[in-house]
């Protein structure tokens, strides 16, 4: 039964060969089967070639026919690519250095997958001004589809998404359990972990939260309920980071788009020097104890997470430059879990990645400051600007409690190419759907219902 994970190959070459161009491919076809199935079921066809999984099959058409066919359409280069293929070269490199080439091939396979290629491909869609919002529009509304199912899983205690796929499957997946608070199920929908969960919806609330003020759904209704639908995926999760982060990316929006934001600054900043002066000293309190000591199942978290840090310093001393590889580093005191995407990063591929990893994130990050300042706080392109900061802010600073797996590296790096198209366009013509008629047209509430004629 396993062999399920190829019948999105199938499909892809089906609806490749009967006409459908690779970016349109891309978002109605993979981009469901990347969100809406578990990445950790997989399947071997020959011994020494990479494990296929249901995303990677659906995949790998579709990049082969926009690389051979169509000469990467779209495509423009911009020197955040290098970054990014520097940062999976680092990847395999390292992981040759630990264990040699075929662990190594294995893994720059699944990593070009997972980070290139969605970045490459949808920086291509996203430069096309036909394709913008309906990418858009496409991501979020697959999330408010998870977040249904999540809905029902939070209360009942049964993932639809994961449930029926495991009773098939031949053979062991991870993520078997249930994780509860208050009462409740930390639902998880497809993405293997409820924390992960958090993340991903931390992404895609703030831009479903753009796309409904900027009144881009047919109805306003739709659009409020996906983007309420987003912001209850990081609820159910019952996840404190991806919480944290949704806040955080929240009070970013307003200060972006605050017309007043000389005030909005002193105001935020008083407010982070008081709230910071009250908190720090409780939290250093709070994990201070081991978790033998911790008194609720919080706090023995959070104590998990600071033994973590403490230990793994260590280790990665030992093989500063490029680590111990993806499946090689030593376990200290059973802490299989590395919780933390940066630790992670630097015990398997070492500090040198780690490096490359945050040129990343701040490259990114300052283009879109840049960006945001340099348009007005009103504007469509301004606002997203600072929809994306709030989402790549929530999505590093959730980083550092959470290992970025399964399908969340595929949308942080999407997420990046989202960011660096609105970037390289300049904003211009960043909604074809609301020329200068159309707009005062809606300021005005004039509705014609003529036909409009070129």
């Amino acid at each position: 039964m396993d062999k399920l994970a190829l019948l999105p190959l199938i499909g892809g070459i089906y609806l490749l060969t009967r006409g459908m161009d690779a970016r349109q491919a891309f978002l109605v076809y993979f981009l469901p089967i990347l969100t809406l199935i578990p990445a950790y079921y997989d399947t071997k066809l020959i011994s020494g070639i990479p494990e296929f999984t249901f995303w990677s099959s659906a995949l790998i058409p579709i990049i082969i026919v926009w690389v051979v066919n169509e000469k990467m359409e779209g495509y423009k280069f911009s020197w955040l690519d290098v970054i990014i293929i520097l940062h999976v070269v680092f990847i395999f490199y390292a992981q040759f250095e630990a264990t040699g080439y075929k662990d190594a091939q294995k893994i720059i396979f699944r990593e070009i997958l997972k980070r290139v290629v969605p970045f490459f491909m949808l920086k291509a869609i996203i430069g096309d001004p036909k394709r913008r919002i309906k990418a858009l529009m496409m991501i979020t509304g697959l999330g408010a589809i998870v977040s249904l199912f999540m809905l029902y899983d939070f209360r009942f205690y049964y993932n639809f998404l994961d449930s029926i796929i495991r009773q098939l499957w031949p053979h062991w997946v991870p993520w078997d359990g249930t994780m509860s608070r208050y009462g409740f199920k930390r639902a998880a929908g497809s993405f293997a972990h409820p924390i992960s969960a958090g993340y991903f919806f931390a992404m895609t609330a703030p831009i479903a939260f753009w796309l409904w003020r900027q009144d881009l759904f047919k109805d306003k209704r739709l659009g409020l309920i996906i983007f309420g639908l987003n912001v209850l995926g990081v609820i159910t999760s019952i996840s404190r980071a991806p919480i944290a982060g949704l806040l955080l990316g929240a009070v970013i929006i307003w200060f972006g788009w605050s017309r007043t934001k000389s005030l909005s600054g002193t105001f935020l900043t008083l407010i982070a020097i008081i709230g910071l002066s009250m908190m720090v000293p409780k939290f250093i309190e709070y994990v201070s104890v081991k978790r033998s000591q911790a008194q609720t199942q919080d706090q023995e978290n959070a104590a998990y997470r600071k033994e973590m840090l403490d230990n793994y310093i260590e280790i990665i001393a030992e093989k500063p430059a490029w680590g111990w590889g993806r499946y090689t580093f030593p376990i200290v005191q059973s802490q299989k879990s590395i919780d933390n995407e940066y630790l992670f990063i630097a015990i398997t591929s070492g500090l040198n990645n780690l490096a490359v990893y945050i040129v990343l994130i701040i490259v990114v990050l300052v283009r879109l400051v840049l960006f945001a300042f340099s348009h007005p706080n009103d504007s469509p392109q301004g606002r997203l600007a600072w929809v994306l900061i709030a989402a790549w802010i929530s999505a590093i600073f959730t980083q550092a409690t959470v290992y970025s797996g399964m399908q969340t590296t595929h949308y942080f790096f999407m997420i990046a190419a989202i960011s660096e198209a609105l970037v390289m366009t300049r904003g211009s013509a960043f909604l074809p759907e609301l020329d200068p008629i159309i707009h005062t047209q809606k300021e005005n509430n004039f509705e014609y219902n003529f036909s409009r004629t070129l």
